[in-house]
C-alpha cells in the first residue's frame, strides 16, 4: 500500500452525525474531501475544501452534501481524506450519517508526510 493510499486505523464503528469538523494542528497548509463509503471503499466524493490554514476549523453539514447528485440517506458512511499541501493525503476514521445535529471532531496532527488523523 502506497502512503498516499493509506486508511486509518480500524476500531469501533464510529457515531451517527450531522456535522464534521476538522481541526487543523499539524505542520502544514491542507484541503480535504468527504468521501461516501460503500464497504469500506470510497465510491464517490465531495468537492474539495480548504485550504485550512494551521489552528483553522472548518465545519461542514453532511446534508448539504450531494454525491452524483444524491443526498446522503441515514446510515451512509463517509469519511474524510485530508491532503497535506505539497505531501501525502490520508484518510480519516468514518463515522454514519443521521441528521441529528450532532458532530463529529477531527483533529489533524503532523507533518506533510508523515501525519494522523483522530477523533476528538
Amino acid at each position: 500500500m502506497r502512503p498516499s493510499e493509506s486508511s486509518a486505523e480500524s476500531g469501533p464503528p464510529g457515531p451517527h452525525v450531522q456535522h464534521i469538523a476538522c481541526s487543523n494542528n499539524a505542520a502544514f497548509v491542507l484541503r480535504f474531501v468527504v468521501q461516501r463509503l460503500d464497504g469500506g471503499r470510497a465510491i464517490s466524493q465531495s468537492h474539495r475544501i480548504g485550504p485550512i490554514q494551521f489552528a483553522q476549523l472548518r465545519r461542514i453539514d453532511l446534508s448539504e452534501l450531494r454525491f452524483h447528485g444524491q443526498p446522503l440517506e441515514v446510515g451512509d458512511r463517509v469519511r474524510l481524506r485530508v491532503g497535506a499541501v505539497g505531501g501525502v493525503r490520508r484518510n480519516g476514521p468514518d463515522v454514519a450519517y443521521a441528521p441529528n445535529g450532532e458532530t463529529a471532531g477531527f483533529s489533524v496532527r503532523g507533518s506533510t508526510l508523515a501525519f494522523s488523523i483522530g477523533r476528538v
